[in-house]
């Protein structure tokens, strides 16, 4: 397994409020995670830092190596960090709206488990398709799965795409998870919601294909971004089952 991670304020932002890090626990499981601070607030560059940080460092400390305890062990972490986010903001001034969203993948011998809250994103390139994992949560798109109709005079506004769920925002952080097959020849692309605004699905997939470095690639998707005028942080994580070294 191989993993490569790049990060990058974008075209036209000075601050960058994502974070990204990959972490493995004491029998060799790896997490990896990527969090967007929420930019509408003070902080976001904070809390999308707690975030991974603290989720990382509290999954090297576990022995956890099979499926079976890890959706409890992501809702009590969510829970506890979502806590750790609020009691901060209440202790600093300019911290008191801060808040990010994140996702994140645990890697078994052939799952993979991914979390989310709000709409960071998770991507898995199987069979030459790419395919999201995460869910974004959005107004839109809460609204569709329930079932009730979104009114089309709003579906291209920006209350459409409004967050509906993030670390900082209230009590209840409800994480999504999913487990889904991750096997040879697979990849995995985590990232911000920045490279997805301006780098269409088959550019990024051509991108992840291509015959160099891990590295090379992850780094490549992020000038793609910036090239395309990246109005937004951009992140790269990306993991491949396949251990060969390819040429740079």
């Amino acid at each position: 397994m191989q993993v490569a991670f790049y990060t990058d304020p974008g075209a036209r932002r000075s601050e960058n409020q994502d974070y990204v890090g990959a972490f493995t626990n004491q029998v060799g499981r790896v997490m990896v995670m990527v969090a967007d601070g929420v930019t509408s607030t003070e902080g976001g560059d904070v809390a999308s830092a707690m975030a991974v940080e603290h989720f990382g460092n509290a999954w090297t400390k576990t022995t956890i190596e099979t499926i079976a305890p890890i959706n409890d062990w992501l809702r009590k972490m969510t829970s506890l960090e979502n806590d750790a986010i609020l009691q901060a903001g209440k202790r600093f001034d300019d911290l008191k709206k801060m808040a990010t969203t994140f996702v994140l993948a645990v890697l078994f011998d052939d799952q993979v488990v991914i979390g989310n809250l709000g709409d960071s994103k998770a991507f898995l390139l199987h069979d030459d398709q790419l395919a999201q994992l995460s869910f974004d949560h959005n107004l839109e798109n809460e609204m569709w799965r329930t079932g009730k109709v979104f009114d089309q005079k709003y579906q291209n506004s920006e209350n459409a795409k409004s967050l509906t769920r993030f670390l900082g925002f209230d009590r209840r952080a409800d994480i999504e998870i999913s487990q889904h097959d991750f096997v040879a020849d697979d990849m995995l692309f985590l990232t911000s919601d920045g490279i997805p605004k301006v780098v269409e699905a088959t550019k990024v997939k051509k991108v992840m294909r291509e015959p160099t470095s891990l590295d090379d690639r992850a780094c490549k998707l992020i000038q793609v971004a910036n090239t395309n005028g990246a109005p937004d942080n951009v992140t790269a994580l990306l993991v491949s089952r396949d251990n060969k070294k390819e040429t740079k």
